[in-house]
């Protein structure tokens, strides 16, 4: 994989004209771009067209968590967008997930199905309160990624301190696609489990999911390329 197509910046804007502009900003500098459910909803889908007419790469983030049926209709749309990667969440079970895989490998086998299990926001004492558990982050992370691997999906969004462990278990071609990277420059903000770009690559990660530390810099070229430099010195 080229290293620069494991750097995915999230275009976390109210609208797509600020997005435009970080994107012009960026040039090629970045090649892969998240589209979440606050651009897609304010730019009415129009930042995928967008993006595509640059050629760039869309990891579509809108994370469908419904019934088989609803979720599976919802990812053959998503799949039809030209984006690589888009995601469900995990939590919506094994029977759900096994279907878009199912359908999505007929429609489009390129386009990389892949499932959310514990968001980044959560810390260990909200994951215990709100899904009842005795399971820690962790361990919550690994069942998940399990039943997404045996379900046929291609790999999950997850913490950088649970990318290791998944690769152990679920195998070196299942893809780890992770949030909560922050550079020691950049500030947290409300990720909680977070790790810096270089640890996270040597950590397992395949993908790395980062936003304001890029978005928020003064100077986001700069910024992008210091991620991008600790990148490939983990990759070296």
């Amino acid at each position: 994989m080229n290293a620069k197509d494991r750097l995915i910046v999230a275009l976390d804007y109210p609208t797509l004209e600020d997005a435009k502009g970080l994107v012009e900003t960026l040039g090629d500098a970045v090649s892969v771009y998240k589209v979440g459910l606050e651009m897609f909803l304010n730019s009415k889908g129009e930042a995928v067209n967008y993006l595509n007419g640059l050629g760039k790469k869309i990891f579509l983030d809108l994370k469908f968590h419904d019934i088989p049926n609803t979720t599976t209709m919802a990812s053959i749309f998503a799949a039809k967008q030209d984006v690589f990667m888009f995601n469900v969440h995990a939590g919506g079970g094994r029977t759900m997930m096994k279907s878009v895989a199912e359908r999505v490998k007929e429609i489009s086998p390129e386009t990389m199905a892949i499932a959310v299990t514990v968001l980044t926001s959560f810390s260990e004492e909200e994951v215990s309160e709100h899904f009842a558990t005795e399971l820690n982050i962790k361990e919550l992370a690994m069942h998940w990624a399990k039943a997404t691997k045996e379900s046929g999906m291609d790999g999950v969004v997850c913490s950088p301190w649970e990318a290791a462990s998944i690769k152990e278990v679920c195998g070196e071609s299942f893809k780890t696609i992770c949030p909560g990277v922050r550079p020691q420059w950049a500030a947290a903000n409300d990720q909680k489990r977070i790790m810096t770009p270089k640890k996270a690559i040597e950590s397992g990660c395949d993908f790395l999911v980062v936003g304001r530390p890029i978005t928020k810099a003064e100077n986001p070229v700069e910024a992008a390329n210091l991620v991008m430099a600790e990148i490939q010195e983990a990759l070296a």
